[in-house]
């Protein structure tokens, strides 16, 4: 079904073709996005990795894989920041609740 002849209204009808055509526009504009903050603090492997199937968005930084799937480049961004401040800062105190920022931190980290 279509809204105005132009965007379907179920994007889960959308096929695999199409889908991976706007997944590889996202990947180049989150690639653009986070070039200066990676060269900022010279983060030098990173990549934002799209497939067809299985956890289809992944932001990885060095070893670290971030799920980013359905994320705007905003929060691909925090994601980003999240990373760098424990990467970076990691000898700052956080306090008594260390463990529960680095966990809200982490969440949607990948564990392999």
């Amino acid at each position: 079904m279509y809204f105005n002849g132009l965007e379907k209204i179920f994007p889960g009808e959308a096929d695999q073709g199409e889908k991976m055509k706007r997944l590889q526009a996202k990947r180049k504009e989150v690639l653009e996005q986070i070039k200066p903050i990676c060269e900022a603090y010279n983060i030098e492997d990173y990549d934002y990795i799209v497939s067809e199937t299985g956890q289809r968005e992944t932001l990885r930084i060095y070893d670290t894989k971030i799920g980013c799937s359905c994320n705007s480049i905003s929060a691909i961004k925090e994601e980003l920041t999240g990373w760098i401040f424990l990467a970076v800062w990691r000898q700052r105190s956080l306090g008594a609740f260390a463990p529960q920022v680095k966990k809200a931190i982490k969440t949607y980290w990948i564990k392999e």
